[in-house]
């Protein structure tokens, strides 16, 4: 299938070494050096025959691609995988000839390339991935990996560009997330590319065209590798190719199709579920459980004949609604009580952390404006309204409000949202947030970029315990890193203009700032009236709710 458009298939190998998963096997991993993991886990030692039968392994498996058609593989020698943890001196405390000086470390990799490339022949291609930088304390850094690119030039075709450490995903940027930079490792791999003669390629938070073909065109990459993006739009290549880069979908970075390992903060209340995740956000094809990921052509039937569709909300749901409901041959009415598309997700006008959502909210007002969508501003549906209409389906996209708790003084307290449409104007020099969700974790982080002191207080034992591993470290290192504070465990009891009463650990403290921002969370608008009206109109109106 692959050669089939003219790509090149290319599969890629791992070896876990010591960070092997327990499957119940009763097997240790093994790593360079004996040791014992945290959870208690023994690590045994390769000896130099299990090295050599190591190598063994990656010929069989490449022999094994190449019966199967495929022209290449990749070999992943980044990311704390077992040629990394040779070259760590984190990992390899070995005294023999693959521990101790850098060349000795580096062997594993060496003689493990050598050994394939005379296994495979010339016209094999070989690429490595490494991390041009671990981003750990003690871990490796571009120097090193410079160096050890160098040593391995002789016996590939291609370096993979990365960075970080697999079982710090999100702190290490191995998964760069909306606080990290897009393209982060472009820089690094200019680096490595001054030194070797080799094409090189980089990966990490490329989601534009733009910024790809200008890394390309000033001679600091080969090309360019992405992974998260091809869930996003998997028609990426071809829209840039075509002049219709206005239409990519551009990955959010969100973590949810990667939620991560573990989560760098989890703690006992930790209540992620993985498998409702692990899927697109902004690709309504990239569907879960059928493989890690699969992104599905519209299976859906097609539709006996053409309906009045109307779509109540022009928020994101409402609009991705519309855009399909249009393409589907349907006649589309989208009304939107606002004088603007893009409802709740408007926020993101005002914080540059959220520039691959407002991109996508952007993208979704042109895709809409280029369909024959009946748009209607201004307009806050009523049931009478919904007689006049007469629609054959109604699609309820109304989205959520602030939540608003029963507490005493709750009243002095301005909204997120409120901050956001006031451009972050009247917080003063300090501030504390009602709620440490993911609502007021992102709030607190857009407040200290905006030299905000701020202190998030939050009922439960940790902050944001319902969000993925990968993006949760993500906002709460940036919350850390910056001076940010937090109460944890503390229950709000009263309200003030410029105070706040809390109940922790039996005892009532008291924090005082120049405001006070709710940030408990939201509710969905109710729908109750406009469903009744429905019983009135006739058959077959359908109700489907986003």
């Amino acid at each position: 299938m692959i050669k089939s458009y003219g790509a090149l298939p290319v599969g890629e190998l791992i070896s876990c070494g010591e960070i092997k998963t327990d499957i119940g096997d009763g097997i240790n991993p093994k790593g360079p050096s004996p040791k014992d993991l945290p959870d208690g886990t023994h690590v045994d030692a390769f000896t130099k025959e299990e090295i050599l039968d190591c190598y063994e392994d990656y010929v069989t498996a490449c022999k094994w691609f190449q019966a199967a058609g495929w022209e290449g593989i990749m070999i992943h020698c980044g990311h704390g995988w077992l040629p990394a943890q040779f070259l760590s001196p984190m990992y390899n405390k070995r005294t023999d000839e693959y521990g101790g000086s850098f060349e000795n470390r580096a062997r594993f990799t060496v003689d493990l390339l050598k050994r394939v490339r005379e296994a495979m022949g010339p016209d094999f291609m070989i690429e490595i991935r490494i991390s041009n930088s671990e981003h750990l304390k003690g871990g490796l850094e571009l120097e090193d990996a410079i160096k050890y690119c160098k040593m391995c030039e002789p016996y590939i075709d291609m370096i993979h560009v990365s960075c970080g450490h697999y079982l710090s995903s999100s702190r290490s940027k191995e998964f760069s997330t909306a606080y990290a930079p897009h393209g982060l490792n472009i820089d690094a791999a200019a680096k490595i590319k001054e030194n070797v003669s080799i094409p090189v390629t980089v990966v990490g938070g490329i989601n534009s065209p733009e910024q790809a073909e200008e890394a390309i065109k000033a001679g600091k990459v080969d090309m360019v590798s992405m992974g998260r993006q091809f869930f996003a739009d998997p028609s990426f290549p071809n829209k840039a190719k075509e002049g219709r880069a206005d239409e990519i979908r551009r990955c959010l970075r969100c973590g949810r199709c990667y939620p991560g390992p573990s989560g760098e903060h989890e703690t006992e209340i930790w209540t992620v579920k993985f498998p409702p995740l692990d899927s697109c956000t902004i690709n309504p094809y990239d569907v879960w459980p059928a493989s890690h990921h699969k992104v599905l052509p519209d299976e859906m039937p097609k539709p006996q004949a053409s309906r009045k569709v109307l779509v109540v909300g022009g928020g994101c749901g409402g609009m991705q609604a519309a855009i399909t409901a249009a393409d589907r041959g349907h006649q589309v009415i989208l009304c939107e009580k606002s004088e603007v598309l893009g409802g709740l997700i408007n926020f993101t006008d005002h914080t540059d952390h959220k520039i691959d959502i407002r991109n996508f909210k952007n993208l979704l007002i042109r895709e809409v404006e280029k369909r024959s969508v009946d748009v209607r501003l201004n307009c806050e549906v009523i049931p009478e309204m919904i007689k006049e209409i007469n629609p054959e389906a109604v699609i309820l996209a109304v989205g959520s409000d602030d939540l608003i708790l029963p507490i005493e003084g709750i009243e002095n307290a301005v909204t997120a949202m409120e901050v956001y449409n006031n451009d972050f104007k009247g917080l003063g020099e300090s501030t504390i947030i009602l709620g440490g969700g993911l609502v007021g974790c992102e709030a607190a982080a857009d407040y200290i970029d905006h030299g905000v002191k701020t202190t998030i207080v939050e009922m439960k034992g940790a902050l944001m315990p319902d969000i993925t591993g990968l993006y949760r470290t993500a906002v709460h290192d940036f919350i850390d890193e910056h001076g940010g504070k937090y109460e944890v465990n503390a229950r709000v009891t009263k309200v003030g203009k410029d105070f706040v009463m809390a109940e922790q650990a039996g005892k009532e403290i008291t924090l005082k700032a120049d405001t006070v921002v709710n940030a408990m969370g939201r509710r969905n608008h109710s729908t109750e009236a406009l469903e009744l009206s429905l019983i009135h109109i006739s058959e077959p109106t359908r109700l489907l709710s986003i």
